[in-house]
């Protein structure tokens, strides 16, 4: 991923840069108390930073757009992986990361970070679109676990938990990267598009639904096709044919 990334490279450490100082807390790092290691994929802000590349730049408020993104991305996952109480008590745990109670307030610190981080780049105005973008991640959360009752999820309902956990949110990546940075209405849809599709298809790959996600690997490309010819397009295109290309097991790492 590193030689996809290269053309954003210094952008993407001035994400991390910003998103390391907001980890440690008065109690410790926070990766003391949830396995943030374990989510450090770049994909979210790569989308916002690769997205707004093609039209006005990477400005200040597109960085921090990025960092919002992966602040939302990081808080679902923690939140995703938090054992149930009956994993907590048949494992004995001792390491606050394999509870609850830490994790649980890792993720909503995270999501309030996503909020501050907002306010201070003057970008509140993106902050409707970005709630409904996490309601619909919770909701993915409350079908996948009421659907498992056995530890797996029915094959009918994982669709829409994907769509709903994941698809949705790399969507908000590129169009409202693509907003910010100046994307008209209808390049804003394709961009919308783009990322649902490729954000399926990750999805279908993270639940070894192989066989499904080529066809959205295909509709992400086909989108990206139908954005007016802009400077910089072929970097996501080679982002999506990487993703499609490369084994299983590094595809289960994207995201």
């Amino acid at each position: 991923m590193r030689d996809i990334y290269c053309p954003i490279e210094g952008d993407l450490l001035r994400v991390r840069d910003r998103m390391n100082r907001h980890y440690n807390i008065r109690a410790g790092n926070l990766d003391n108390f949830a396995y943030l290691e374990k989510y450090t994929e770049d994909l979210c802000p790569a989308l916002v930073l690769f997205t707004a590349r093609m039209y006005g730049g990477i400005t200040d408020r597109v960085v921090s757009l990025a960092q919002v993104f992966q602040f939302i991305h990081l808080a679902s996952r923690v939140h995703y992986n938090i054992n149930e109480d009956w994993q907590i008590k048949e494992n004995n745990c001792s390491d606050p990361r394999d509870g609850c109670q830490y994790p649980v307030l890792v993720g909503d610190y995270l999501y309030g970070r996503f909020f501050t981080t907002l306010c201070e780049a003057d970008i509140m105005d993106y902050l409707d679109p970005l709630a409904e973008i996490i309601c619909m991640i919770n909701e993915g959360g409350i079908i996948r676990l009421k659907n498992q009752p056995g530890g797996m999820v029915r094959a009918g309902a994982r669709r829409e938990i994907i769509r709903l956990e994941l698809a949705e949110l790399l969507a908000g990546c590129c169009k409202i990267g693509g907003q910010l940075a100046g994307a008209g209405q209808e390049c804003q849809l394709h961009l919308y598009k783009f990322g649902f599709s490729l954000g399926m298809a990750v999805g279908m790959i993270n639940n070894e639904m192989y066989d499904q996600a080529d066809s959205y690997f295909k509709e992400a490309l086909f989108s990206l096709e139908s954005l007016t010819p802009v400077k910089n397009r072929d970097d996501l295109k080679g982002l999506v044919l990487f993703l499609r290309n490369t084994n299983t097991d590094s595809r289960k790492m994207v995201c």
